[in-house]
C-alpha cells in the first residue's frame, strides 16, 4: 500500500502571528546616545577615561535593557515553539519506531545476505586452490604416464583428471552460489566507527583528532597559579592579562 503524504499539513497552527516593532521613544533614545558617543573621539588621561566610560554604561545599560525586553517578548514565541516541537515529537514517536524496526530488520538481512556472501567467497577462493592443485597433479600425472607408458601411472593419470573434472564442477557450484548471492535494491553499506581508544587513535593519526584548551579551566588554572605566588605558565600556552571595562 502506498501512502502520499506530500501535500498533507500535520500541525496547523491557530491564532493571530506577531507583528514587531520598534517603540518610538526607544528609537529616540538610541539616536541620542549614538550621539553622544560621537562626542568620545580619545583617551589620553583619566578624565577622558572617566568621561568615556560614563558614556559606555549609557550604551550598556540601553544594551542591557533591549537584551531584558527580547527575552521578555520572546518567551510566550518560545513557549509556542517548544509547544509545536513537543507536538510534533509526540505525533512522530511511534511513526519513527516502526520506521526503524522495519530499518533494521532489513539492515539485518542485507548484514546476514553479505556474511553468507562472504563466506562463499572464501569457499569458491578455496576450492579454486584446490583445482589448481588438482589440475596440476593431472598434467604432471599426464606427462609421467606418457613418458613411462606405464599402466599404473596411465590409471593414477586418469583419475587426476577426474579429480580435477570433479574440482572444477564445485567451484563452479560455488561460483554460482556466490553469484546468486545479491544484496536487496536500497540497501547499502557506509562506513561507520567508535572510538575505543582515543589515545591510540591520536599517536596513529592525530590528524583525525581534534584538540582544543578548556577556556574556563585554564582561566581557572592561571587564577590559582597567581594566588599562589607563581608564575602563571602552562606548557603549551602564552598568558598574558588584558584590560577589562566594568559597562556598570
Amino acid at each position: 500500500m502506498q501512502t502520499d503524504t506530500d501535500n498533507t499539513t500535520a500541525l496547523i497552527l491557530s491564532g493571530q502571528g506577531y507583528e514587531l516593532t520598534i517603540a518610538t521613544d526607544a528609537a529616540e533614545q538610541k539616536k541620542e546616545l549614538l550621539t553622544l558617543a560621537t562626542t568620545v573621539v580619545q583617551v589620553k588621561d583619566n578624565d577622558e577615561s572617566f568621561a568615556a566610560q560614563r558614556v559606555s554604561r549609557s550604551l550598556a545599560q540601553m544594551r542591557i535593557a533591549v537584551e531584558k525586553c527580547r527575552k521578555e517578548v520572546k518567551e510566550p514565541v518560545n513557549r509556542i515553539g517548544k509547544m509545536i516541537d513537543q507536538a510534533a515529537k509526540d505525533f512522530v514517536a511511534d511513526i519513527e519506531a516502526e520506521e526503524k524496526r522495519i530499518t533494521k530488520m532489513v539492515g539485518d538481512h542485507a548484514a546476514e545476505v553479505a556474511r553468507i556472501k562472504a563466506e562463499r567467497e572464501r569457499e569458491e577462493r578455496r576450492l579454486m586452490d584446490e583445482a589448481r592443485a588438482k589440475r596440476e597433479a593431472e598434467e604432471a600425472a599426464a606427462a609421467k604416464a606418457q613418458s613411462t607408458g606405464k599402466i599404473s601411472d596411465i590409471i593414477a593419470a586418469k583419475r587426476a583428471e577426474e579429480e580435477r573434472k570433479a574440482a572444477a564442477d564445485e567451484r563452479m557450484e560455488a561460483s554460482n552460489e556466490v553469484a546468486a548471492a545479491k544484496i536487496a535494491d536500497g540497501v547499502r553499506f557506509a562506513w561507520d566507527f567508535e572510538v575505543v581508544d582515543v589515545h591510540a587513535l591520536y599517536h596513529a593519526e592525530p590528524d583525525l583528532v581534534s584538540l582544543s584548551a578548556k577556556t574556563s579551566l585554564v582561566i581557572a588554572a592561571l587564577k590559582e597559579l597567581e594566588a599562589e605566588g607563581l608564575p602563571a605558565e602552562i606548557p603549551g600556552i602564552r598568558a598574558f592579562k588584558k584590560a577589562v571595562v566594568s559597562s556598570r
